[in-house]
């Protein structure tokens, strides 16, 4: 229940496609509530959950509200917050809607054109959404408020930008502002949430959006305030495995070597992973981080390995080399920590662009997927990584890649509607030939999971005779690159709309 007399705050972190929860705790809105007046407003957050439907709650609250403001990356999300926009219109017609995130950053204008959008905040938002909420609220003009686009007497007002702030500088994140046991996933004894432990990236990647959303800032919290929060979820809900979701968590390594310090002088019973880093700095940091790192709980590094061609590595401007990458997964097998690589078909090499044939293009597209499997092979001899990711170039505004993407043919969508299906796993690139794109969705969704040597003993004896055989089979089609009339993964597909069909009938 509201408190009387206050009004309220609705904050909503869609989910990012048809039936998917994967974001976890809502961090982004907890991080742009934390300076809202709470004496004054109720704040209420909502995310993508399968423990209650977010749509429903939203449309139970909306009396005496001030505003609803939704987070959203480029692709279904937006589609999700688009059709919760639309149930909360029907009741509420002329409350103002915000619109925040990457994709709105990256994009203000043309997400403002949109009738389910009326204010856009830019890149940080935590003290820009606090001053916003106040003028809402009190009906004052928006003239002048930094760090947002809005629209005015039928135009688009561009303010001028905030400038990025120390995170330090903000309250603690306010994990009590949500229910933490929605968020949490659970599998046998392991209990996970995700935390955030700094904002922006100082690198340049020619295929990113963060340095269009942060201009190439960044801003770590404190190693004490970083452990202070994973003891408090430890201890508090019971959380004994973290996912650290910074975009780049190794740009500071003296902090980094701090935290491991705090956890382990804590004495701290838990694991962390999916931390992300660049293959530079994790080769560069030294034998004492890496026993540090081990030590403390670290288990898995997600890295972007992006290519496995050198060229490719070059055209994004990634500074490292196809070399680095497989001394990178050697020296964390000597640690025990998993690597796990992330990495993209289809970029948009300018040779593209010289071709006339799409014989030519399936030459080049073939060779870019040949040197990512050559690659692995030689990091991973023996299959025993822990994850492999891999995904379809996706063209986002506001890089240099984004502009030789127009001129090899990709079609910029002109609405925010029209960004719905331009993702990682969509195939958008007119020189991308469609049995490439197909071998890159083989390879993903069941060539990597199944050839993994620990495939078998992640999975019950319940179906073990078809398990082997697809373990086997995944095995053979990426030894012989032979990726044509891929039945099993047909299999696969049909036994998991089965499966979901079996839930939703319960």
């Amino acid at each position: 229940m509201a408190a009387k007399g206050k009004k309220k705050v609705l904050l909503l972190l869609p989910r990012p496609g048809p039936g998917i929860n994967a974001p976890g705790v809502p961090l982004t809105l907890l991080a742009v509530s934390s300076l809202i007046d709470q004496k004054r407003f109720d704040v209420r957050i909502y995310g993508a959950t399968p423990k209650y439907d977010y749509v429903e709650r939203l449309k139970r609250n909306l009396d005496n509200a001030v505003c609803l403001a939704v987070s959203s990356l480029t692709g279904m999300q937006i589609q999700a917050a688009i059709d919760a926009i639309a149930e909360v219109k029907k009741i509420n017609p002329t409350l103002p809607i915000v619109w925040g995130g990457w994709h709105a950053s990256i994009l203000p204008e043309q997400t403002l054109k949109s009738r389910y959008a009326d204010v856009v905040v830019i890149g940080q938002g935590e003290r820009t959404m606090a001053e916003l909420v106040e003028r809402l609220a009190s009906g004052q003009s928006l003239k002048g408020l930094k760090g947002i686009y809005y629209k005015g007497n039928g135009k688009i007002v561009k303010n001028q930008p905030r400038p990025f702030e120390d995170i330090n500088s903000f309250p603690r994140m306010p994990f009590g502002k949500v229910n933490i046991e929605d968020f949490v996933w659970e599998k046998g004894k392991e209990r996970a949430v995700s935390i955030m432990t700094s904002q922006g990236c100082p690198f340049n990647c020619g295929f990113c959006a963060d340095p269009l959303v942060y201009c190439r800032r960044w801003s770590g919290l404190k190693p004490k305030k970083v452990v202070n929060d994973i003891q408090y979820l430890a201890k508090r809900h019971g959380i004994n495995t973290f996912y650290i979701i910074d975009e780049n968590f190794f740009v500071d390594v003296k902090r980094v070597r701090e935290i491991c310090r705090e956890i382990i002088r804590r004495k701290l019973r838990i694991k962390w992973g999916r931390v992300n880093g660049r293959t530079t700095q994790l080769v560069n940091m030294g034998e004492e981080t890496w026993e540090l790192l081990k030590k403390s709980g670290c288990f898995e590094i997600l890295v972007g390995a992006e290519s496995g061609l050198q060229e490719g590595l070059d055209l994004i401007n990634k500074m490292t080399t196809v070399e680095d990458t497989c001394r990178l997964v050697e020296l964390a097998r000597k640690h025990k920590i998993e690597i796990t690589p992330s990495l993209m078909v289809g970029l948009p090499f300018p040779a593209y662009g010289k071709m006339k044939t799409m014989e030519e293009k399936r030459a080049l597209a073939e060779k870019e997927l040949n040197a990512i499997l050559d690659m692995l092979d030689e990091c991973y001899p023996t299959k025993d990584y822990f994850e492999i990711l891999l995904f379809v170039y996706t063209p986002y505004p506001g890089n240099p890649m984004f502009e030789m993407s127009k001129k090899l043919g990709f079609k910029e969508p002109k609405s925010l509607e029209g960004w719905v299906n331009f993702d990682i796993v969509q195939h958008n690139l007119p020189w991308l030939p469609e049995e490439i794109y197909s071998q890159t969705m083989q390879l993903l969704d069941f060539v990597f999971p199944y050839s993994c040597n620990r495939y078998m003993e992640r999975h019950s004896s319940y179906f073990r005779p078809v398990h082997w055989l697809f373990h086997q089979t995944a095995l053979f089609r990426w030894r012989h690159r032979f990726f044509s009339f891929p039945v099993e993964h047909w299999m696969l597909l049909f036994f998991r709309r089965a499966r979901q069909s079996l839930q939703k009938f319960r």
